[in-house]
């Protein structure tokens, strides 16, 4: 009895290679991933790579570009055009923690693409167009807030935002080096409370919100 051919989902192939690159590229960065293991790790072959592909620049672009299409998305659906001034700001600040906190991928990636000198990213224009206009939201909440009276400080959108992914990414990119010269489990439950309470305070005095602003 003859076997029966095995048919192909393209879909589903393409989505194995994308899991498996971005696991690899998160690991070992652009210039230590090895096709070969992605390949194997996705469980197809090396031809099914190179078609979908073409090569492992364009692979490790799209991974790159799915990573920040991903919190992007994320961030719009967080309507906040329709929050008050106080309120878009903290959810964003909260957002941007549990997000970055959840995905350490989002990290690995940004971390390996800084180490070879962001030149892959600056060929994407989907990531530098997608990421405009979360920026003129923000800008657009810092506006209303002003001339609500709720803050006081005029910001500039880009700046904050850069200090909340900061403010929200360092420990976990450092972890391990400061939980040892401080001798501090920068992991432990209480501890990563503390911090988000304190990131919060933190963006809320940089935009002069009186005491008690948020709960």
């Amino acid at each position: 009895m003859a076997k029966k051919a095995r048919t192909r989902n393209p879909e589903q192939t393409r989505g194995a290679l994308l899991e498996a690159a971005s696991d690899e590229f998160a690991r070992y960065g652009f210039d230590g991933a090895r096709v070969e293991r992605i390949v194997r790790n996705a469980g197809c072959n090396m031809r099914m790579l190179y078609h979908y592909f073409q090569s492992k620049e364009n692979l490790y672009l799209e991974v790159l570009e799915n990573v920040y299409r991903d919190i992007r998305q994320r961030e719009h659906g967080l309507d906040l055009e329709t929050l008050s001034p106080l309120d878009a700001i903290l959810r964003l600040t909260r957002f941007t923690w549990a997000h970055i906190s959840a995905n350490r991928l989002f990290i690995d990636i940004a971390r390996n693409e800084n180490l070879v000198g962001g030149k892959f990213i600056r060929r994407s224009e989907a990531i530098s167009e997608m990421s405009s206009p979360l920026i003129r939201q923000i800008d657009d909440v810092i506006a209303r807030g002003v001339s609500a009276g709720v803050f006081r400080h005029d910001v500039d959108g880009l700046q904050l935002y850069i200090s909340i992914v900061a403010l929200s990414s360092h420990h976990l990119a450092n972890v391990h080096t400061l939980s040892a010269v401080f001798r501090t489990d920068l992991g432990n439950e209480d501890w990563l409370h503390a911090r988000r309470i304190h990131v919060e305070e933190m963006v809320l005095r940089t935009l002069g919100v009186d005491d008690g602003g948020h709960s």
